[in-house]
Parts: C-alpha cells; structure tokens; sequence
C-alpha cells in the first residue's frame, strides 16, 4: 500500500468518526481495528522512508565530496597547463625560435595587439565607397 493511500484512508476513517458515522461499539472495535492496521502499515512505509532518505542523503555527501575532488583535479591541471604554456612560450623567445612545426602541432609566439593589415588582391573590384589611396 502506497503512502498516499494509507493517509487518504486514515484521513477518511477520521473524518467519518467525525461526522458521527460510527455508534456502536462494534463498529467502534472494527474501525479501531483497521486503523491499527493502518498505523502499522504506516509506521512501517514511515521506516522504509527515512532509511530511503538517509541513503540519498548519504550518497548526495558523497557525490558532492567526489565533485569538489574533481574540480581540484581540474584546477590542478589547469595551472599545469598555463606553467607549461608560458615556460614554452619563454624559451621559444629566448631562442628566437618564434614558430616550430611538430608532426601534430604547430606552434608559434604571436605579439599581442600591434597595427592589424588587410591586403586585398584585387582593389578595383571593391565599391568606390570602400576605396581609399594611400
């Protein structure tokens, strides 16, 4: 039986004992029975739940923990990575090596900003509008 229908029963019986459906003593002792019967079932459904909801609990804890070690990892290889980027950007300068050509890679040092150019082969075709001699 579902928690939802233990309660809505429970619910029922008490609201008919409210209604003053039940006078007698035997259906007094029946109904006092069944709800016997319902608070058991309850408490045990009560008991299967909070075990369920320590275990997630307990595995939430645990998940998040395993996360935040994985961020650390993540962070750690991060740094690494940048340590490495400027220690190889480091002695490339200091080589004068500024482009190497592996079989998988091909690296070079780039000058951050500086004048950009464009050259445009064929400038008679460009919109008079664009066109400017210099």
């Amino acid at each position: 039986m579902s928690l939802y229908a233990i309660t809505t029963e429970m619910q029922g019986i008490l609201d008919a004992v409210l209604d003053g459906g039940i006078d007698s003593p035997e259906a007094q002792d029946a109904l006092n029975e069944h709800l016997a019967g319902l608070d058991t079932a309850l408490e045990s459904k009560a008991e299967s739940y909070a075990g369920f909801i320590k275990e997630l609990e307990m595995r939430a804890e645990s998940r998040g923990k395993e996360a935040s070690r994985i961020r650390a990892l993540a962070a750690a290889d991060d740094a690494l990575a940048t340590r490495l980027k400027e220690g190889l950007k480091a002695a490339m300068e200091q080589t004068g090596k500024l482009k190497i050509e592996g079989l998988r890679f091909k690296l070079s040092v780039a000058g951050v900003g500086g004048k950009q150019s464009l050259e445009i082969d064929n400038p008679s075709a460009l919109d008079p509008a664009f066109q400017r001699i210099v």
